[in-house]
């Protein structure tokens, strides 16, 4: 008698329908939002993981699926960062870019509820763009998307991890901190801290945790800019309206994480209680050979996710598409609450960066192939209006804010 491997399950029936339907709701809403989805090999050459994720991870060392075919190395992908990186190196794409995935990944780990050896991912990678702001749309965007499919009762944790600057330094003290205490570390914490200390933290045992509750926090040994960019990224937060917690203990898994890491987590998933992960990557794009780029992203498990979700799952189509562009930051609630308004009336929306020129968010607009722009500035405020901009003809409208609901039904 035939049977599926450990780890890997069947999907038929309602179970199959919810997983397409959270994939549905995903292509719906982030291509809303500008996200175009992209498909690559399941299997790359192993080098791509083990350059990209980190050759001290336990990803690396113990999950990954490798194999050799005439004396090359692939693997199974564990993750999906790496892959669209290499595809957008590979295929000179243009810069900003933004992609959504829905793919299964392998990794050779203890299943557990919720998480096999094959699974679903659904992440987005946002490449390009280095304010602060965008960490904190992109964080937002995750909430509205569980929202949208009837997620409710998860909580969002922030911290900074900063730059490797920033971690030479925090390694010293913490290493200061340690010393004293290494006998009482376990094996695995204490080889981690040989070879990439961060993950340390990443210890269930709580002897371990106790230890850490009272060690220095890596945001006390942020540099001037990490320590800016970590503060502008929860004053937009606060702008979006997303509640959130500091973890100073949250470090993230894989290697190329910098500056700003945050996890989603719902409290009736016990100790595998992380529904959405993610971060900010700058440096990853020049260690795999592209342009030195910024980038942020995170992914999300749709089995562990169905696990708290109702039966049903909405779902939204897009019409046309709206980049909203701010003469200044003061003018982000308004931008806020207009994305919503478009999106409720089935369109896409783009948000510009308030602090950037008009220019610069213009040539987004036309990048992201916006059909309409809609101006939210000084004048538009004392008139009561918002400007709107065909871009296929280059005219402009004034549209009472009154009026503004109407127009978006019949766009």
């Amino acid at each position: 008698m035939y049977q599926k491997p450990k780890g890997t399950r069947d999907l038929l029936g309602r179970e199959l329908q919810r997983l397409e339907a959270l994939n549905a709701a995903a292509r719906a809403f982030f291509g809303q939002n500008g996200y175009e989805e992209i498909r690559t090999p399941t299997f790359e050459f192993a080098a791509l993981f083990d350059r990209s994720i980190g050759e001290t991870t336990d990803i690396v060392e113990h999950e990954i699926y490798k194999f050799e075919v005439n004396k090359k190395l692939y693997a199974l992908r564990p993750e999906g960062t790496a892959s669209v990186l290499r595809a957008f190196i590979e295929n000179k794409l243009r810069l900003p870019v933004r992609f959504l995935y829905l793919w299964s990944m392998y990794r050779r780990e203890r299943p557990q509820k919720g998480r096999y050896r094959e699974f679903l991912q659904i992440g987005i990678e946002l490449l390009g763009e280095s304010k602060p702001f965008y960490d904190a749309d992109i964080i937002e965007r995750g909430k509205q998307y569980l929202q949208s499919v009837g997620a409710r009762d998860f909580t969002i944790e922030l911290n900074s991890i900063g730059c490797p600057e920033c971690r030479e330094a925090y390694r010293r003290t913490l290493e200061d901190y340690l010393q004293p205490n290494l006998s009482r570390l376990c094996d695995d914490c204490r080889r981690r801290f040989e070879r990439n200390f961060l993950r340390i933290f990443d210890c269930k045992k709580e002897s371990c945790q106790r230890l850490y509750d009272d060690a220095p926090k890596i945001t006390d040994k942020l540099c001037g800019e990490c320590a800016q960019h970590y503060v502008d990224v929860k004053k937009y937060l606060r702008y979006f309206g997303v509640d959130y917690v500091e973890n100073k203990k949250m470090v993230r898994g894989l290697d190329y994480y910098t500056r700003t890491v945050f996890e989603f987590k719902h409290g009736e998933l016990g100790a595998q209680d992380t529904i959405i992960a993610g971060g900010r990557y700058d440096l990853l794009m020049r260690e795999l050979g592209g342009p030195d780029t910024p980038c942020i992203g995170w992914a999300l498990g749709p089995e562990r996710l169905l696990l708290t979700m109702p039966e049903e799952l909405p779902s939204v189509k897009a019409r046309r598409a709206f980049f909203l562009i701010g003469v200044g930051e003061r003018y982000l609630p308004t931008m806020i609450s207009l994305r919503t308004q478009i999106h409720n009336n089935g369109h896409r929306c783009f948000l510009g960066d308030p602090g950037e020129p008009i220019k610069h968010q213009m040539k987004k607009a036309d990048r992201f192939k916006a059909d309409h722009v809609v101006i939210c500035g000084e004048d538009e405020e004392k008139e009561g209006i918002y400007t709107v901009k065909e871009m296929s003809t280059g005219r402009q409208s004034k549209i009472p804010v009154a009026e503004f609901e109407s127009f978006l039904i019949h766009a």
